[in-house]
């Protein structure tokens, strides 16, 4: 029976369950060197401990190996014949509205002492 179960215990418990749920336990091993290095890493670092700091580290090495796929894909548009002849075509399709919406945005502009500031679109009073 939950009744004698203080509610405190109980919120606790369904917040472990809820967070393993959404976590996979996993282990690895390190060269000592580099687990050394990490260890005395984390309290220079942002993480709040040393899981937290190899979360971090996957993280970034996924954030990493994401960007260079997209700039390998970007390096090959380059070397698209077709691409090309289609950014063209689609460049020179939307030339005059470009150069509307810059023409629109220079005159929301004001100048102020040589700099340019930016028009809100509402004025405020006071």
């Amino acid at each position: 029976m939950m009744s004698n179960v203080p509610s405190s215990l109980v919120y606790n418990r369904n917040m472990a369950l809820a967070v393993k749920k959404n976590h996979q336990n996993t282990t690895v091993r390190l060269p000592r060197q580099i687990y050394e290095r990490a260890k005395t890493a984390v309290p220079r670092s942002q993480a709040s401990s040393f899981n937290d700091f190899v979360v971090q580290a996957i993280e970034e090495k996924l954030q990493r190996l994401t960007e260079a796929e997209i700039d390998d894909a970007f390096a090959h548009m380059a070397q698209d014949a077709q691409y090309q002849h289609d950014a063209m075509r689609l460049a020179k399709e939307f030339e005059k509205s470009d150069w509307e919406a810059f023409a629109s945005n220079r005159q929301n502009e004001i100048p102020t002492h040589g700099r340019t500031k930016a028009r809100g679109t509402k004025t405020r009073s006071r």
